[in-house]
């Protein structure tokens, strides 16, 4: 992976969010934080604790910052959040003064809550993008210190890993925490099971990072992935000695590149030969996510012949954030 020479426009506008941040107000709005932390407020919390054991799945990881599952408006299998009694729940406890922050690709009806309603669009099976995910705690930053009373509700299916990427990188963002770690655990005891991913938690810590005291902020220098190398051969065909490997290569959701090829022409490798190299020679800039499948040819219903592909590992990281000059990542399990 190099480093690429050529000026580039990208990350201008992520700069300039950062710029424009939380400044001055940062240590009293870490201040107040710290104190919805303690959860004074005994008879709320209790009132919460009934709810979520009941009939909704709402928890609240600071008084002031609510997570919860997606509220569908029929009945669904597994979804035990009806949007009118969210609507009720909320208006009972927060009226006029919470907002709702959708994460998933499925949109609901603002007038639901108000209008109160901000739409993110999150991609289901990666981490956000860097600039949408500090747009988003800015956002939350900007409502909460309105109003003592204001309330941010987070939501995305089914109220884990998106939720919880958001919290911790707010945490961190609000300066109540200066790296993921203990970002990670506060959420951990608040709302157990979000299941982070490794991209999960760097991004969580670039935000970290551009905060900081001595704030580190991407740059915007392309760079080109010569090669990803995987190493060990994973064992994913019915033999279970080996696999039939492809990689793709994505700018945030869009995929800009692909080594899969008809079925008869992929090479299948074997444990033996101890790695897979995948020459790539790429230019990338921005969110990347690096995607390995395992192509299988399935028998269908008529003796057709049909291709699946099974993910094998996917990472994901952020170029303004690799130093000028690096040669090689490493990305372990």
């Amino acid at each position: 992976m190099d480093s690429s020479d050529m000026d580039a426009n990208y990350g201008g506008g992520l700069l300039d969010m950062v710029k424009g941040g939380a400044g001055k107000f940062f240590s009293n709005f870490k201040d107040n934080l710290k104190d919805t932390l303690k959860d004074t407020s005994t008879k709320v919390m209790h009132q919460v604790a009934t709810y979520t054991k009941g009939e909704l799945d709402i928890a609240y990881i600071t008084s002031r910052i609510i997570v919860m599952s997606y509220p569908a408006e029929a009945l669904q299998i597994g979804n035990q959040n009806h949007v009118e009694d969210i609507r009720s729940f909320l208006d009972s406890r927060h009226a006029d003064h919470y907002t709702v922050f959708n994460l998933s690709q499925r949109n609901y009806r603002g007038a639901k809550f108000s209008n109160r309603v901000s739409e993110c669009n999150w991609p289901s099976r990666q981490a956000p993008s860097l600039h949408n995910l500090f747009a988003v705690c800015k956002n939350m930053h900007n409502w909460l210190k309105q109003n003592p009373k204001n309330v941010c509700v987070i939501t995305c299916s089914d109220g884990r890993a998106p939720s919880g990427v958001l919290v911790c990188a707010m945490f961190c963002f609000c300066h109540l925490f200066s790296n993921p770690v203990p970002a990670m655990q506060l959420l951990s005891a608040k709302r157990p099971g979000s299941g982070l991913w490794p991209s999960h938690r760097r991004y969580i810590g670039y935000v970290c990072s551009m905060v900081s005291e001595k704030p580190s902020l991407p740059h915007s220098k392309p760079l080109v992935v010569k090669a990803v190398t995987m190493s060990p051969v994973p064992c994913f065909n019915k033999q279970r000695i080996g696999c039939r490997p492809f990689c793709e290569v994505l700018i945030g959701e869009t995929k800009i590149f692909s080594t899969a090829q008809d079925y008869e022409r992929m090479r299948e490798h074997r444990v033996q030969d101890g790695k897979v190299v995948f020459p790539l020679g790429v230019n990338v800039q921005g969110d990347v996510v690096i995607s390995v499948y395992h192509m299988r040819n399935t028998i269908g219903g008529r003796l057709q012949a049909k291709v699946s592909n099974t993910q094998i590992f996917q990472i994901q990281f952020h170029t303004g954030f690799i130093a000028p000059g690096t040669t090689v990542l490493k990305f372990t399990k």
